[in-house]
């Protein structure tokens, strides 16, 4: 579908924006503006070979490239399948993307038989050789034209969809997933596009260039934000346009977005590899490290401090990106990152690694002191060690009164800095490099006053309790309100559950009136009533607990939260597609869980994969075998679903917890039998741990401030839409619980109950659902009817917005822990809801329109509906059976049961399986006109074969038409899954132009190139038929 022509408004908002650019050091030549001249990405091309003969004219040696060269130039960019693989490209050689094995032409004025081109600079910003170019309106070969296209170089590294102002940006995100779909960005010069913009004139957003069609996730679309000198617009998120020009595309920032600002993430998972950008606030608090390390903020001298962002929001990138920059630009002799714990040192390391693969720096992950020392002797580097080991190594050095290392100008960025805040060794490592040391923590949830932590004295006799006092000034804040409002992580929905330790508040209120009178018999019984009688619930639960009324350490407290929790395992999953994690007082309480869970799960045969870690040393001890035994069940158990075994020893302990690690971040059992459900854990987990497939933390066990938070945001990493916010259960203590959710968010974030984030209670998001129910039944009451409004846009736009508003309230309701399908306060039932979705799929077929109702209640047919008749496919081919076997003493069915049998058809159809009827319409219709014998047992089979005879015989009809192999075009299209094409080299190299019925150009080329839009449109609409 090929672009509209855009109106007076939108050519004049795009003409401001270009005119707003140039004043930022951009230039906007006529020969690339498409509203002056006709401007191909052929256009674009040509002027890339022009900026290649301009940057390379060293070691061109006067000689510009000919056609045979950049022939060779170009193969190699057609062979670039993605924007991932270009960012390698980009900064293959210390920033400089290059590209090489360009072979000459005979000349005698070449020396050089072989070139290697240098395409693009990460250092030199603003100056030098680098250029700035706009193009406008760029038509690509497949009818789609690119609004703007930002040319550094002449590559074209961002790309800007531009929308007017009373359409959403989701409209220009879909329409780059379009492009993408249609092959503009993979194996071409668009490959090399980075970052994607979306904006108007009221709203910008922007992402890295997915790598696929399937990476487009709407989950890593963000803002840019305002930065800590525009005052009270501090951290917002910058929608004005014009604002977005001066602080976001102008140069020096654009360009360092893509050269300074990217990641490349080599994850040891190919499908996890990618490049992303950095996000305003990590950029902030990079420049504002920076500036402390160098001395070039308003102090002016060289000072350490720390940077306060909420967990969940990218520290480890933040960090990563910090230490680059000082290794690179600052005249340091190392940067030492420092973890405080062995399994966060694993964790980080590897990421680092990752992320290093490709800015020429090696990652030294030290294992003894020895090495540590070595490493330390070297003049560059980054390392990454534990505060443990480094603290050992200068022990050791100061016993051998070592001095060797004090005048090292050194670096250190401290992960998790909270936590090393309580120890004296970071305070013994400050005091070795006190000299020339510069120590920058990074944290979630520094330390306060308020946080009454014990600390350290120091060699001054100063009591070091605080982040700032260990660290100095706090240099940037990102709090978890703000990210949430951001989008960066996902706020809580908190859960207190009694499990039966009391009934109610008032019999609290009796126990404690008893107990008092029975203590001091002498008081007045009256007076006593009034006193306690006048005290609130939290009152009430702390006077409870004081005087060891309400106890949670019962031998009947464990049983009743493994029952709720299994009872509600397949709900609060989604079928066990999340885990979870259960944190408990102790490593006794820990043992005593999982053997509670092996109990009840044996008793009611429910297969939940559980696990069980703490912190252990194996040894022979008698009061160590009892833990050495539970440690052999839980390595044996363990084995017994994942497949790992592991020795029972130290070792094999540690490479049990290594495994469930990362386990666990593929998800539940649900999604593979070998997976993990629920983790059992007293302290580990609980800081550093990053799962986004962990939607729910059971507490049973009292948390306070740093501790609360930091347990709590391990469910608070965004995924998708079905996974609003993180659930936290809390089994002990609800009143003193909520006071202490309060008073974490207070310090942490915008504070208490009316911060974003918690949400709001089951019953207020249940009664908002109800209200936009009530709007869509008064709009349309009939959604059999769907077909009445088909043609009508505004009817249809209508509905549309009024079902969306439905689903999404829905969507967000069935994820409470208290859930469960209430017609009366919901407004409908199921099978209403379900005519309704399938009205909106038969009315909007469009993926992106799908991607706006992602529901996480199950399709009708996969689940219980009280009352209603599944209806499934698998339903109507039954039926048509059990009509033979009512008739078998006919040769075939009478018209009667024909008609019985479409009518079904016609009700599955209204519930938005149109495709599907459509496909059993024309199957019966074909056994009705044949007369059709069959066999009702198999009529299943006998449908299968038909769809199978059906598709073959589609596919055949278009490699016959389009000349292409038959098998390969059949093979490509049962591994065809929505977005690429599979083996797409091999069908186009299989095409015989000459021989096709249907000619798509006037070329071979043109033909080939256009019958790659071709085959993604017919995979699509084969499987669309067939297979959804």
């Amino acid at each position: 579908m090929k672009n509209r022509e855009k109106n007076f408004s939108e050519k004049s908002f795009q003409e401001n924006f270009v005119r707003k650019l140039e004043k930022y050091k951009w230039s906007a030549p006529d020969e690339l503006d498409g509203n002056k001249t006709k401007v191909t990405v052929d256009t674009l091309i040509k002027n890339w070979r022009y900026e290649l003969n301009r940057l390379n004219a060293d070691i061109l040696e006067g000689i510009e490239l000919s056609d045979n060269e950049f022939s060779q130039v170009m193969a190699k960019v057609n062979n670039i399948p993605n924007s991932y693989e270009a960012a390698k490209l980009l900064t293959i050689e210390q920033g400089k993307g290059k590209i090489d094995g360009i072979i000459r032409d005979k000349n005698e004025n070449v020396t050089r038989n072989q070139i290697t081109l240098t395409i693009f600079k990460r250092e030199e910003v603003s100056g030098g050789d680098t250029s700035y170019k706009i193009a406008r309106e760029v038509e690509t070969k497949a009818g789609n034209r690119f609004d703007i296209v930002l040319l550094i170089n002449g590559l074209p590294l961002i790309n800007i969809e531009q929308k007017r102002t009373d359409k959403t940006l989701d409209e220009a995100f879909y329409q780059f997933r379009r492009y993408y779909e249609a092959g503009e960005y993979t194996h071409n010069f668009m490959a090399f596009s980075q970052m994607m913009v979306i904006n108007s004139e009221i709203d910008t957003q922007y992402f890295a260039t997915p790598k696929s069609v399937q990476d487009f996730n709407k989950s890593f679309v963000f803002r840019w934000a305002y930065g800590d000198k525009d005052g009270n617009k501090s951290n917002k998120p910058i929608t004005d346009w014009e604002d977005i020009v001066s602080k976001f595309l102008m140069i020096p920032m654009a360009h360092q977005m893509i050269g300074d600002y990217v990641i490349i993430d080599e994850a040891e998972n190919p499908e996890n590899r990618r490049h992303m950008l950095m996000r305003p606030y990590q950029v902030y608090a990079l420049r504002e490290v920076e500036k402390a390390a160098l001395g070039t903020d308003d102090t002016r001298i060289p000072h350490g401090g720390f940077v306060w962002h909420t967990t969940g929001s990218g520290k480890t990138i933040t960090s990563f990106k910090t230490a680059l920059f000082l290794l690179k630009r600052g005249d340091f002799d190392k940067i030492i990152f420092l973890v405080d714990r062995k399994d966060l040192d694993d964790q980080t390391s590897s990421r680092f690694k990752a992320y290093a693969a490709y800015d020429n720096i090696i990652v030294d992950d030290t294992e003894y002191t020895y090495e540590l020392k070595n490493r330390l002797k070297e003049k560059s580097g980054l390392v990454v060690t534990t505060t443990y080991k480094l603290s050992a190594l200068v022990k050791d050095l100061k016993e051998n009164q070592d001095n060797s290392f004090k005048d090292k100008k050194i670096v250190f960025i401290i992960d998790e800095a909270h936590r090393t805040t309580m120890g004296d060794m970071l305070v013994n490592i400050k005091s070795y490099f006190k000299e020339n040391g510069l120590f920058f923590g990074f944290t979630g949830t520094p330390l306060f006053e308020e946080n009454n932590a014990k600390g350290k004295i120091n060699e001054n006799n100063l009591l070091i309790n605080t982040t700032e006092k260990l660290f100095g000034p706090r240099l940037h804040k990102y709090t978890i309100d703000q990210a949430i409002a951001d989008g960066n992580v996902l706020g809580f929905h908190v859960d207190y559950i009694n499990t039966g330790e009391f009934s109610s508040y008032e019999e609290l209120r009796e126990k404690l009136i008893e107990k008092k009178l029975k203590d001091n018999p002498q008081l007045d019984s009256k007076k006593v009533e009034r006193e306690i009688q006048k005290l609130d619930e939290l009152s009430i639960e702390k006077s409870a607990k004081e005087q060891k009324i309400l106890n949670y350490y019962d031998e009947v407290h464990i049983p009743k939260v493994v029952e709720e929790i299994l009872e509600n395992w397949e709900g609060q999953s989604q079928g066990r597609k999340f885990n979870a994690i259960l944190t408990v007082k102790s490593k006794k309480r820990v043992i005593e869980y999982y053997r509670e869970f092996k109990k009840q799960k044996k008793e009611k045969s429910i297969n939940v994969n559980v696990v069980a870690t703490f912190s252990s040393e194996l040894d022979n001890s008698e009061e160590k075998s009892s833990e050495n035994k539970i440690i052999k069940e839980l390595l044996e158990d363990y084995s017994e679903f994942s497949g790992a075994k592991f020795k029972p020893d130290n070792q094999g302990f540690a490479s049990y917890f290594e495994h469930l690690k990362d386990l666990a971040t593929r998800g539940g059992s649900g999604i593979n039998e070998k997976y993990i459900d629920l983790i059992i854990v007293a302290e580990q987990l609980l800081t550093g741990y990053d799962n986004k497939r962990l939607n729910t933390l059971y507490v049973d066990r009292t948390l306070e401030l740093q501790s609360l938070v930091q347990a709590y945001s391990r469910t608070n990493r965004v995924f998708g839409s079905d996974k609003e916010f993180g659930t936290i259960v809390n089994f002990m203590y609800p009143r003193i619980t909520e006071e202490n959710v309060n008073a974490a968010l207070e310090l942490y974030g915008s504070g208490g109950r009316n911060s974003n984030v918690i949400f709001p209670k089951y019953v207020d998001s249940v009664e908002k659902l109800r209200k936009k129910v009530l709007v869509l039944k008064n709009k349309f009451q009939n959604p059999e009817h769907w077909k009445e409004i088909e043609q009508d846009e505004d009817k249809k736009e209508e509905f549309k917005q009024a079902f969306i508003d439905v689903s999404r309230e829905l969507n967000l309701v069935q994820q409470y822990y208290e859930y469960s399908w209430d017609d009366e306060l919901f407004g409908f039932d199921e099978h209403s809801y379900m005519k309704y979705k399938g009205a909106y799929k038969n009315l909007f077929s469009s993926k992106e329109d799908r991607d706006k109702i992602t529901i996480i209640i199950p399709e009708l047919g996969k689940t219980k509906l009280v009352g209603v008749q599944e209806i499934t496919a698998e339903y109507i081919l039954k039926l048509i059976g059990n009509k033979k076997k009512e008739n078998d003493r006919d040769k075939v069915l009478p018209e009667e049961s024909y008609s019985k049998i479409y009518k079904v058809i016609e009700e599955f159809s209204n519930l938005g399986e149109k495709n599907k009827a459509d496909l059993l319409r024309e199957f019966v219709d074909e056994l009705r006109s044949a007369d059709s014998f069959f066999d009702e047992e198999n009529i299943a089979y006998i449908f299968e074969d038909w769809k199978i005879s059906k598709q073959k015989n589609i596919i055949r009809e278009f490699s016959e038409s389009y000349s292409v192999d038959n098998e390969i075009l059949w093979n490509s299209y049962l591994k065809y899954n929505s977005g690429d094409v599979p083996y797409l080299g091999d069908i186009r190299n299989s095409s015989d132009y000459d021989k096709a019925k249907i000619k798509l150009g006037s070329s071979k080329l043109i033909h080939n190139m256009k019958l790659t839009k071709k085959l993604s449109e017919f995979m699509e609409e084969l499987s669309e038929k067939f297979r959804r």
